[in-house]
C-alpha cells in the first residue's frame, strides 16, 4: 500500500497539468491493482479545500464521496469521513469543519468552539464570542 500526496490526487482529479495528471492516474491505477492507496484524514482535508478552489461544492463532495468507495482506495477513518460528508452536504461550514466534529466526538468531544459563524449553526458547535 501506498499514500500518494494531496498534489497527486490533486493532478489526477483537476487535470490541470496534462503531462502530471497522466502520471498521477497512471500511478495511482497501478497502487490501487497492487497493495492500494491508503488516503489519511489530513489528505481527504486538503484535497477538498484545492478541489474546492477550483469546483462547486456538490462536485468537490460527490468526488470524495466517489474516493470512499473505489477499489483500491483505503480512506482513513472511513466512517468518520463518510459522516463529514454527509453532513457537510446538508448543514454549514466546509468538509474539514465536519471532519473535526466527526474526529472530536468520536473522541469524546462533547462541544466544538469556533469563531467561525457558519460553522457554529452545526449542532454542538458554539460560537466563541
Amino acid at each position: 500500500m501506498i499514500v500518494a500526496d494531496t498534489n497527486v490526487w490533486a493532478r489526477a482529479l483537476l487535470n490541470d497539468d496534462a503531462s502530471e495528471a497522466r502520471r498521477a492516474r497512471k500511478a495511482l491505477g497501478a497502487a490501487r491493482s497492487q497493495g492500494g492507496v491508503f488516503v489519511p484524514l489530513v489528505i481527504f482535508a486538503e484535497l477538498a479545500w484545492v478541489l474546492r478552489g477550483r469546483w462547486e461544492r456538490d462536485r468537490v463532495l460527490m468526488s470524495l464521496e466517489s474516493l470512499l468507495m473505489t477499489r483500491g482506495v483505503v480512506v482513513e477513518a472511513s466512517t468518520l469521513a463518510q459522516r463529514a460528508l454527509t453532513s457537510a452536504r446538508e448543514g454549514h461550514g466546509g468538509l474539514a469543519d465536519h471532519l473535526i466534529v466527526q474526529i472530536g466526538f468520536a473522541n469524546g468531544a462533547k462541544e466544538i468552539i469556533t469563531f467561525d459563524k457558519a460553522f457554529s449553526k452545526t449542532p454542538n458547535v458554539r460560537l466563541l464570542k
